[in-house]
């Protein structure tokens, strides 16, 4: 665990003080239609002086904002986001940011223990799946009644899994998507003209690629690995309807939706035989992603970042996208997108003008400005704003960012809104698995798995 400040950082005055305090002391909340550039009359942060924000290290906020020289174009996010505290420090030049940088596993028990000891920060970034955790807890203010400019969000993200019990608790900033990929030279050879959009047209795709002596036409995750659930599992249950967790938090795996969807991994695997069993054994990112970046698959599932991969190894122009195939042509479409957010912790006596200060610094960062500029430098990072989407900055990128930007825009939805994802991702990996190696029936594995997350998340 690290810590730097960086003095003096800023205070132009931010808004409507009466509005903060209804949100986040707990009065009557007032309804919002500006944004946060907008508000008026202006009143002074002053005594603002130091903002204190817990970071996870997956994001480099601790070692930009003491770097002073603008970092190279070298294909990590470090240049976005430098920019982004320049333009910040330019604003803000008599308030210091003060950034504590922990592991990224580690943030939301930070938060929690901060907040039990009273000593909770202004303002905490932490990923999608720990947002209800902390809501639930206490540990979060509500954000409704502020100017977060709630509706230009991927509002799937925002209701989702930002939210809890109708309220929000966290701003979302970049996200990603899950599709799939395909090498269009095996692609040509077999014939395959259009990305199917159906599993009926996607099982008889694939068939045409073994027939062509394609040996391995088509690889999804099923080993031991939270990509299991994520990617093989969510998406399809969504598209049929589903959903992995009810409205009271226990989890519903044993459902119509579910059973279809293992009984169409189980027909690609051991009925069809266009994937491969050994799929069952990998459970590395490196591993899984060497099948398509060597050629030992012509088609697989994965996430958008691996076309960083692809950009690295010169295969950009080898390689087709196309969005997860539906169940049928009626179905709704639906691609896992996750994300990070910022959230202002909750406060036993808040002081109103550092929690103005946090919300606009969140704001700077995840507003559609604020998105559009870092994704110039940030590759593989997507807007959760559609009008970020839609900006000259998202329009200057390739064909195959547009693609994701738009599946994820259209189509993405957060993780499911579970007490303990990691218990939920667990045990439907062990249903899918014992099911696709014959150990146990669909049914009965998913029965089991129904009752293992409800039985211990309930004690």
């Amino acid at each position: 665990m690290t810590k730097k400040s960086l003095q003096p950082l800023s205070s132009t005055t931010l808004s409507r003080r009466t509005l903060f305090k209804a949100g986040l002391i707990g009065g009557a909340a007032i309804a919002m239609g500006t944004s946060l550039t907008a508000c008026a009359p202006e009143v002074s942060t002053k005594g603002a002086k130091t903002l204190r924000m817990v970071m996870p290290d997956a994001y480099p906020f601790e070692d930009v904002l003491t770097t002073t020289t603008e970092p190279a174009a070298d294909g990590t996010a470090d240049r976005g986001l430098w920019r982004l505290l320049q333009s910040w420090k330019e604003t803000h030049p008599d308030v210091t940011l003060e950034i504590e940088t922990v592991p990224w596993d580690t943030i939301t028990q930070r938060v929690i223990l901060m907040g039990q000891a009273g000593t909770p920060a202004d303002l905490v970034l932490v990923n999608d799946l720990n947002i209800p955790k902390l809501a639930k807890g206490g540990f979060l203010a509500p954000l409704d009644s502020l100017p977060g400019e709630w509706d230009d969000y991927n509002q799937n993200l925002l209701r989702g899994i930002a939210s809890d019990a109708g309220k929000i608790y966290a701003l979302p900033w970049m996200t990603d998507c899950r599709h799939e990929m395909y090498w269009k030279e095996d692609w040509a050879k077999a014939g395959i003209t259009e990305p199917p959009e159906t599993w009926a047209e996607f099982t008889e795709a694939m068939a045409a690629l073994k027939d062509a002596g394609i040996a391995d036409p088509y690889s999804f995750w099923a080993g031991n690995t939270v990509h299991t659930p994520t990617q093989s599992l969510f998406s399809q249950t969504w598209m049929l309807g589903g959903d992995v967790i009810d409205a009271d938090g226990r989890a519903t795996l044993k459902t119509d939706e579910m059973l279809e969807v293992f009984e169409f991994y189980n027909s690609l695997m051991n009925e069809q035989g266009v994937s491969s069993t050994g799929l069952l054994s990998v459970s590395k990112d490196d591993e899984y992603d060497d099948m398509l970046l060597s050629h030992k698959t012509a088609t697989m599932k994965g996430g958008s970042w691996v076309g960083l991969k692809l950009d690295d190894g010169g295969l950009a122009d080898e390689i087709g996208y196309f969005r997860t195939p539906r169940p049928t042509k009626e179905a709704k479409d639906a691609t896992l997108s996750g994300f990070w957010a910022f959230e202002l912790p909750a406060q036993k006596t808040p002081d109103e003008a550092k929690q103005e200060l946090a919300f606009e610094f969140a704001m700077h960062i995840t507003g559609s400005k604020g998105q559009a500029e870092y994704l110039v430098d940030a590759p593989g990072k997507l807007p959760t704003r559609p009008s970020a989407s839609a900006s000259p900055q998202a329009q200057a990128q390739n064909d195959a960012w547009k693609f994701q930007a738009d599946y994820a825009s259209d189509a993405g939805r957060g993780m499911p809104a579970a007490a303990d994802a990691g218990l939920l991702f667990d045990q439907l990996r062990i249903a899918f698995q014992s099911y696709l190696t014959g150990t146990s029936p669909a049914n009965e594995a998913l029965a089991s798995a129904e009752k293992a997350y409800n039985e211990q998340v309930a004690s």
